[in-house]
């Protein structure tokens, strides 16, 4: 099974704010000062106080260069190892930060996002919600058909970490959660099954084993050509 470690990955964190919207539709935060491991990298924060409350979020962000992947994966997994908090539930979604880079501006560098609203349905889902966590080894989350076929499609396959239950949902409640993990190589990874090739004659002269890609589809994904199987 082929394994992908991260070209890149960090935490974004949020600036502390007096408001719930001021918090979340933030567009930038500061990356984290790089370290092996963060106790907060997933962090939905309300805390209620004498004079005002005080809000803060932060983000996890990774990106795999699958530019050798010409077919759609059968499946894929993403394995995190686990580091003291796992209080807060998340889902990886579809990040869209520059290539190579994280920046303090990509806070909001997630597909789909929309300040003040409810994105929840907006973003597209990498896999399903992420509601337990081993805080002593990998965690593996399986990925959507949606994460498949961006990982064919996309040289730079990219994910945010995000708190689901306020974060994402944009739901302002007393709530500290964190989730932790480790960042060291190896500690993050991409393990995907490789998927067979669909067509498999020559398109214009062409070998099937050159060609990745039909008019933009994977030949994994082609059955035919011009009504020829």
């Amino acid at each position: 099974m082929p394994v992908l470690n991260p070209t890149v990955s960090n935490q974004i964190t949020g600036t502390v704010q007096p408001t719930f919207a001021g918090a979340r539709d933030a567009t930038s935060g500061t990356i984290a000062t790089v370290s092996s491991r963060y106790t907060q990298a997933i962090r939905y924060s309300k805390v209620a106080g004498l004079r005002a409350d005080t809000f803060s979020i932060n983000r996890y962000f990774i990106e795999f260069d699958t530019s050798g992947i010409s077919v759609t994966p059968a499946d894929a997994t993403l394995s995190i190892y686990g580091f003291t908090n796992s209080s807060a539930d998340f889902f990886p979604v579809k990040a869209t930060f520059s290539d190579g880079t994280i920046a303090n501006g990509d806070f909001d560098a997630i597909d789909g996002w929309s300040a003040g609203a409810d994105n929840s349905s907006n973003v597209t889902k990498y896999s399903s919600e992420v509601t337990s966590w081993s805080t002593s080894g990998y965690n593996d989350i399986t990925l959507t058909s949606d994460a498949l076929s961006d990982m064919v499609s996309e040289d730079n396959f990219k994910i945010c970490l995000i708190q689901a239950d306020n974060d994402l949902s944009n739901v302002d409640a007393v709530a500290v959660v964190n989730t932790g993990l480790w960042r060291t190589f190896n500690v993050i990874h991409l393990d995907y099954t490789a998927g067979s090739a669909g067509y498999s004659h020559k398109v214009l002269g062409v070998a099937a084993g050159s060609i990745g890609k039909v008019n933009g589809v994977a030949t994994a994904n082609i059955g035919k050509v011009n009504s020829v199987d």
